[in-house]
């Protein structure tokens, strides 16, 4: 939609629509301007509003009583009563009195407004009230804004949108850094009459608006989070979409879908304006993007729907009729849709309730159309990119009274003679619409990598929704848990705050309950958990595992999960208990998948150590720089925990597990980097004898420096010639070493095979830090959910 003259508007402007549920009492007014107040501020901010709650619905009452006067007062009392409450709980006294005084004006006018049949003047009362009271609400909080009556700008001629009188008239009522609230619903036409733009009009003034800043981004905010394949009120298992194609966006307009009104899209076609359609109950939510075809490639992939249309009626006529379905459904305000064509004629369906109107303005026309009376209920199933033949729903529906059927390759149509009921809605939904499994996600572990896991997985749950629904179902510390059916993302801190203390036969009774698929992601530190993994697995769940503690207990033990595993065909993936979000394990376990020996694997596997050794140039005592990462929070709190080794030992066991490599913790050879006896009694009494410490380092650095080379804490696991050797110690290595040129904190992975032998192959990267340790989670996660989904074979099992 290009229009012209719009220079004066910014480029970047967000517009956003609020509904009447949204504003339906002084809580949603605030939760609004909570919303408000989160926007970038750097882009002009629009908003369009409904009338509060069902505002609307009680001025066409009191417009249905203008001749009984007192119904028509009464009525009109009741809405006052009920407005001025809002006014007041919503502001303070003094604004409340200026908005109340206002409201009373616009009701007081309404006997004469009716004797005078402005009608629209009328209905215009409740958005008009929604615009100050927001305003006014937002001014109370500190915030530039101001109400804005839609018909000082908005100019529609024939049902069209007039451009370019619009965007003068806009200019003319823009303030300069401020929040535009603008009234829903109403317009005026050319003559300068109030109009209203029929049923969800709202949303259409808020595209209008959108196409008239050229806004960046319009958001339509709902009671509903997403666009679903089916009304989730009645059909339990409907899928709310992430994305939907910008043309089954309009095929559901056209159908009567409420989410969007039948002329919301228009405005925006061929603009490079972002629609969103989102919850303001749940705001964190992503919501739903409606994505047009040149924004993102090829756009948004087809999805299935099941969408119903009650109370609708045919007209049939010849098929070289001039007028179309879309014209006169601008005319109604109403959804019209054309229908497969049968023979030489069109057949176009419609609400019952505007039949005589339509055949009357279609009379004017000269144009004939036969109406066959008959009051339908149609259901309308929008085809995904691979849907199925629908004989199963053919058949299903034949049971109900199928009166006619009308299929084309978008879309297939039936009329019913009686609404179906839900039960009904429900299996033809599982027949048509691919049914999206669900993975149930129990996180155990809510520190400092756990939090960041979690603040992660909201965009996974978006990220996925199209084809799985991620679904987490416990969180849990050592302390407390809750354990429920589903908690929201968003809220999971104030769950686990308000749940309770749990004991491991509770939380394996849980998981138990819980359906399948199911995955438990241990971000704990605990042994003592990890040695319940049995029982988890064999309560159906797989494992994904950041605690080194499962993968590095003795061998007896570790060999019963193995055989759990086995046992129950469970998966336990553990990538990052070595390297954090490095494949190292993943790259291991490909390498014998292909037919590949591994005959070493070597490297730098503590990020502290590298950091301190990649630090220490013998400037100043190898203690300080101690002192500098634990202050920087690089250390375990007693930073002799990193200096003992034992950390990097146990890494070193998780990799030959990983290759099959029978070994206890003891069978690695250990060099601590700290002295022997400085591991006994505090950090102070350590603290004292430093100087220990430092002279052991400071003579190691300058032998290595005389030689040209660098101080590493290396591990290192041999496996040639079927002999095992492994050991972490301190080493030499020169300049052109692989483990020499390395960033501090990089943890690096040298592997050694038939294939890599005299050129090895090395991962590197930062082997430690929340945000890519819960990445690593993330993308074993991610293992399991492409299987799940089909889009990837199924992996070796990582173990």
């Amino acid at each position: 939609m290009q229009i012209e003259a719009k220079q004066q508007f910014s480029p970047a402007a967000q517009v956003h629509k609020f509904g009447g549920s949204s504003l339906a009492s002084a809580q949603r007014f605030a939760a609004v301007a909570d919303i408000l107040q989160q926007q970038n501020r750097q882009q002009a901010l629009w908003v369009v509003v409904s009338a509060p709650g069902d505002t609307t619905d009680a001025l066409l009452a009191i417009i249905a009583a203008a001749e009984n006067i007192a119904v028509r007062d009464t009525a009109l009392n009741a809405l006052q009563a009920q407005l001025t409450v809002i006014v007041q709980q919503t502001l303070a006294a003094e604004a409340a009195t200026i908005v109340t005084t206002q409201l009373r004006q616009w009701l007081a006018a309404v006997p004469d407004k009716l004797a005078q049949q402005q009608l629209n003047d009328v209905l215009a009362i409740g958005e008009r009230l929604s615009a100050l009271l927001l305003s006014e609400l937002l001014k109370q909080r500190g915030l530039n804004a101001v109400a804005v009556d839609a018909r000082d700008f908005l100019r529609l001629k024939q049902h069209q949108p007039d451009w370019t009188a619009s965007a003068a008239l806009l200019a003319e009522q823009t303030q300069p850094d401020c929040i535009h609230v603008v009234t829903g619903y109403i317009a005026r036409d050319d003559n300068g009459r109030s109009i209203t733009l029929g049923r969800n009009g709202s949303d259409y003034s808020a595209t209008l608006l959108g196409a008239l800043v050229q806004a960046a981004e319009v958001t339509i905010w709902t009671d509903v989070k997403a666009i679903y394949s089916a009304d989730p009120r009645k059909v339990a298992s409907a899928v709310p979409y992430s994305q939907v194609s910008w043309q089954q966006a309009c095929q559901l307009a056209q159908l009567g879908n409420p989410v969007l009104h039948a002329r919301t899209l228009a405005p925006l076609t061929g603009t490079n304006t972002v629609l969103q359609v989102r919850s303001s109950y749940e705001p964190a939510q992503g919501g739903c993007c409606v994505v047009q075809p040149g924004l993102t490639g090829q756009g948004a992939a087809q999805q299935g729907f099941i969408t119903e249309l009650n109370d609708v009626t045919l007209l049939t006529l010849h098929q070289d009729t001039a007028v179309t379905a879309v014209r006169l459904a601008l005319e109604l305000q109403q959804p019209v849709i054309e229908l497969s064509q049968q023979g030489d004629n069109l057949c176009w369906l419609l609400p019952i309730a505007c039949a005589e109107q339509a055949l009357a303005w279609l009379a004017e026309l000269n144009i004939h159309a036969v109406w066959d009376t008959q009051r339908y209920f149609a259901v309308a199933w929008l085809k995904a990119d691979q849907a199925q033949q629908a004989t199963a729903a053919d058949q299903l529906l034949q049971q109900h009274g199928v009166l006619h059927r009308y299929e084309n390759a978008r879309q297939l149509i039936w009329l019913l003679g009686a609404p179906l009921r839900a039960a009904v809605l429900q299996q033809l939904h599982q027949q048509l619409i691919l049914p999206t499994p669900v993975l149930q996600l129990v996180v155990a572990g809510a520190g400092n990598v756990g939090a960041e896991f979690l603040s992660m997985l909201e965009t996974q749950q978006q990220r996925f929704a199209a084809k799985l629904k991620l679904n987490l179902a416990a969180v849990l510390n050592s302390r407390r848990a809750v354990l429920a059916d589903t908690i929201t993302v968003a809220d999971w801190q104030t769950a686990l705050a308000a749940g309770d203390s749990w004991h491991a036969e509770q939380l394996t009774a849980y998981l138990q309950a819980l359906p399948t698929p199911k995955v438990l992601v241990d971000i704990t530190p605990s042994s003592d958990f990890a040695r319940l993994y049995p029982a988890f697995i064999a309560a159906g769940c797989d494992i994904i595992s950041a605690n080194k503690q499962g993968v590095t207990l003795p061998g007896a033990e570790y060999q019963q999960i193995q055989q759990a595993l086995v046992q129950h065909q469970r998966q336990w993936l553990s990538n990052t208990t070595c390297g954090a979000g490095i494949p190292v394990q993943r790259t291991l376990q490909e390498l014998l998948s292909a037919g590949d020996q591994i005959t070493e694997v070597s490297g730098i596997f503590s990020g502290t150590l590298s950091w301190l050794l990649c630090q220490y140039d013998g400037s100043k005592p190898f203690s300080d720089f101690v002192l500098d990462a634990q202050q920087a929070g690089l250390t375990e709190p007693d930073p002799r925990d990193d200096l003992s080794g034992k950390d990097v030992q146990r890494k070193l066991l998780v990799l030959a597990r990983e290759l099959g490599v029978t070994l206890e913790l003891d069978d690695i050879k250990l060099q601590p980097l700290l002295p022997e006896g400085l591991e006994q009694g505090s950090w102070q009494d350590f603290w004292a004898q430093r100087d220990i410490l430092d002279t052991a380092l400071a003579a190691v650095f300058a032998t290595a420096k005389a030689q040209g080379k660098v101080l590493r804490y290396v591990a290192v696991l041999s496996l040639e010639h079927g002999k095992v050797s492994a050991s972490v110690s301190l080493q030499q290595v020169s300049q052109n070493h692989a483990l020499a040129a390395i960033a501090p904190c990089d943890n690096v992975f040298v592997i050694r095979s038939g294939w890599y032998n005299a050129n090895p192959l090395v991962l590197k990267g930062p082997g430690a830090g929340r945000v890519v340790t819960a990445g690593g989670l993330h993308a074993d996660l991610a293992v399991l959910i492409n299987q799940l989904i089909g889009k990837a074979a199924t992996p070796a099992l990582l173990t």
